[in-house]
């Protein structure tokens, strides 16, 4: 792998909607926020979620500075709707942040797309003289989705962003590794194929159930994903010459608390204390962008320092998986 950098990193985070006001809204329930702890989750009334990534680049780009490259790409992952249909995100992004000339392309990797697009991004960098922009933007109140799900993770709005470059950052990307379990992309419409214009809510446990009881058991499904996150984990943290108990922090999805805890025990061996648990119960789950915010949050309040290393991992349905090993080699 050539020489890769972050550069910098942003954030657009609205207001959050504490799980006290959702449960008496009638939007979550109390058993849920138990078993959770989710404290709260980032809500947006105004911006549209190309408005928020764009917004999180442009602080991305402040932080990174000059000299880091030439602009050769835009990469802008998200899992729902934009904004406007028939349209592309990305071009937007790109033109209010690095200009109308640099090529840009969608991401549509779901809960991995922020990830996904480091892969992809870093096969823009081919030497020092390279650098591309990686956003994220969500927005989780359209009538299809129900925000404080719960079990699985409570969905947020905002925007982050992350600036490769193959010349210099604060933190240098040591490995960086995708594997993919195809068989498994039935999860996320059931096993079967539906209309456009159905705009009811998705029962996600109605579609997992369903793809179980037609397409794979659940415990098979299950056994795939955890020996594919095995896989890949055991293979960044070779390739970066790292072991788990090396690492300073994990940055994984955002789930729910018992989630994080057995994921990190699991398959490192951590307590969730190492983890970025403490942001993102207060943030929620912000579509593709968790990485990118648990790596700002952890950089601009001095929880890393040089030397640390760092672990990114992403999964979404489909089924992807992505990690990265960062080494944090300036301090911000």
């Amino acid at each position: 792998m050539n020489d890769l950098y972050v550069a910098g990193v942003g954030v657009y985070l609205p207001a959050r909607e504490t799980a006290a006001e959702a449960i008496e809204a009638g939007h979550y329930d109390t058993e849920s926020a138990r078993a959770d702890e989710v404290l709260s989750a980032c809500v947006e009334p105004t911006l549209f979620p190309a408005e928020m990534a764009a917004t999180a680049g442009r602080a991305a780009l402040d932080m990174a500075g000059d000299g880091i490259g030439t602009w050769r790409a835009v990469f802008h992952s998200y899992v729902d709707y934009q904004g406007a249909r028939y349209w592309q995100a990305a071009p937007y992004v790109a033109l209010h942040t690095v200009g109308a000339s640099v090529p840009s392309f969608d991401v549509v990797q779901e809960c991995n797309g922020a990830m996904g697009s480091i892969e992809l991004g870093r096969r823009f960098i081919t030497g020092p003289d390279d650098a591309v922009l990686v956003t994220t933007g969500d927005r989780f109140d359209n009538p299809w989705v129900k925000r404080w799900y719960g079990d699985q993770s409570v969905l947020a709005d905002g925007g982050s962003a992350l600036v490769l470059s193959g010349a210099r950052g604060f933190a240098k990307v040591k490995s960086l590794v995708t594997l993919a379990e195809n068989s498994l992309e039935a999860e996320a419409r059931g096993g079967a194929f539906g209309s456009g214009a159905d705009l009811s809510l998705i029962d996600f446990e109605e579609l997992r159930k369903r793809f179980h009881d037609t397409e794979v058991p659940m415990l098979e499904h299950y056994g795939r994903m955890e020996a594919l996150l095995h896989d890949c984990i055991g293979q960044v943290l070779a390739e970066a010459g790292v072991t788990a108990e090396q690492l300073a922090h994990v940055i994984p999805v955002v789930t729910t608390k018992w989630r994080t805890e057995i994921q990190l025990d699991r398959m490192l061996g951590l307590p969730i204390e190492r983890s970025t648990w403490d942001i993102g119960r207060a943030t929620g789950h912000v579509g593709t962008g968790d990485q990118i915010i648990g790596l700002h949050h952890v950089v601009t309040t001095g929880k890393v320092q040089r030397g640390d290393q760092v672990l990114l991992l992403g999964g979404g349905t489909g089924y992807t998986v992505t990690a990265a090993v960062l080494e944090i080699v300036e301090d911000i």
